[in-house]
C-alpha cells in the first residue's frame, strides 16, 4: 500500500496578511489558520544575538520613528534592536523566542552570510525536536556551505532558493546535498520537477497568489508552497479537486490544528 504524499503550506514571514511580518504575532496567526510551516529570516546583531528580520534595516517595517531606521541590523546591539516598534505591540523577536513560541515546521532563511555559522552552532545546542523541524534555506550557496561546515543540519536538511532556473545551480544542489529547492511559480515545469524528484529532492513553489498558481502547482507536481496570506492560499488549494485528490490528507491537516 502506497503512503499518500504530504503537501506543505508555508506562511511566508508568518501571516503577513494579518500581522506585522516576522513577529511572534504573525507566527501565531499563521499557526492559527493551519499552516504546516512558517518561513522566517535570520540575521545577527553586533553582539551576536540571532534575530528575525527580512531587510538589512527596519526602514520598511518599523511602525514608529527610531534613530536606527537606516542602521544595518548587524551594527546594532540587541538592546537597541529590542526598542524598535514593529507595530501592533510587537518587537523584533529572537530566534530562540521563535522556537519557544511555535510548534509547526520552520523554514529558516539565512538572510545575512554572517548569521550562517552562529545559527549552526546555536541549533546544535537545541533539543532534537527543535533541530529537526528546521529546514535551513538561503539564496546564497556560500551561506549554506558555511552553515554546513559547522553542522550538517537536522532531519530536514538544507534548501536553496533559485530565482532563475537558467543559472548554474545544480552543481550547488549536488555539492551541498540539498533536500529541497525553491523555484518561482512561473518558472516551474513538469520536467524540471521530475528531474529534481529523481535526484531525491523536494520542490517548493514560491509564492502562490491565485487560482492560476494552484493549477501550475498541480500540473508540475510540486511538494510545497508558501503564501503571504496562508488562509487564502489554503482555500485556493482546497478548492482545486485535482490537488485534493493528489494530497488527500491536506484538508485533514487543518482539522488537527483546530
Amino acid at each position: 500500500m502506497t503512503t499518500p504524499r504530504s503537501f506543505i503550506l508555508c506562511g511566508h514571514r508568518g501571516n503577513m496578511a494579518n500581522a506585522p511580518e516576522n513577529t511572534l504575532s504573525s507566527f501565531a496567526s499563521a499557526e492559527g489558520v493551519g499552516v504546516d510551516e512558517i518561513e522566517l529570516d535570520v540575521r545577527t546583531t553586533v553582539d551576536g544575538e540571532l534575530v528575525i528580520l527580512h531587510d538589512r534595516t527596519v526602514r520598511r517595517t518599523a511602525a514608529a520613528r527610531t534613530p536606527f531606521l537606516d542602521v544595518p541590523i548587524e551594527r546594532l546591539t540587541f538592546e537597541q534592536v529590542r526598542g524598535i516598534d514593529m507595530g501592533a505591540g510587537q518587537q523584533i523577536p529572537t530566534f530562540a523566542e521563535t522556537l519557544e513560541s511555535t510548534s509547526v515546521l520552520l523554514q529558516v532563511e539565512i538572510k545575512a552570510p554572517n548569521a550562517a555559522r552562529p545559527l549552526a552552532r546555536f541549533l546544535q545546542q537545541r533539543p532534537a525536536a527543535d533541530r529537526d523541524r528546521c529546514l535551513i534555506t538561503s539564496f546564497d550557496p556560500l551561506s549554506l556551505a558555511d552553515f554546513r561546515d559547522e553542522w550538517t543540519g537536522g532531519a530536514r536538511g538544507l534548501a536553496l532558493h533559485i530565482p532563475d532556473v537558467t543559472d548554474n545551480w545544480r552543481d550547488h544542489a549536488d555539492r551541498l546535498e540539498l533536500s529541497t529547492v525553491y523555484i518561482p511559480v512561473p518558472q516551474l515545469t513538469p520536467a524540471l520537477v521530475e528531474e529534481q524528484h529523481d535526484s531525491g529532492r523536494r520542490v517548493a513553489a514560491s509564492l502562490i497568489e491565485g487560482p492560476d498558481d494552484v493549477r501550475r502547482i498541480v500540473e508540475t507536481n510540486v511538494d510545497a508552497t508558501a503564501s503571504n496570506s496562508p488562509a487564502h492560499a489554503r482555500q485556493l488549494l482546497e478548492s482545486n479537486e485535482e490537488f485534493v485528490a493528489r494530497f488527500p490528507s491536506f484538508p485533514a491537516d487543518l482539522a488537527k490544528t483546530a
